[in-house]
């Protein structure tokens, strides 16, 4: 698990080669710096694959390209 600030990052192993992961941020964090992650970690591109928003928190899963 990587830490970035107010975020956090955990690689979702699949089995295949296909790069997933969940970037978990601060409820006060703003989502861009959310995406700012997905961008850092993906080259050459991500898609969403779910986005949520709880009380204390907020997780981005990605998919990388």
């Amino acid at each position: 698990m990587a830490t970035s600030g107010c975020t956090t990052t955990t690689k979702i192993n699949r089995g295949d080669e296909k790069e997933q992961y969940i970037i978990a941020c601060g409820a006060a964090t703003p989502w861009g710096v959310c995406y700012d992650k997905a961008n850092a970690l993906c080259k050459n591109g991500y898609k969403d694959i779910l986005k949520e928003q709880g009380f204390n928190r907020k997780e981005l899963t990605i998919e990388c390209k």
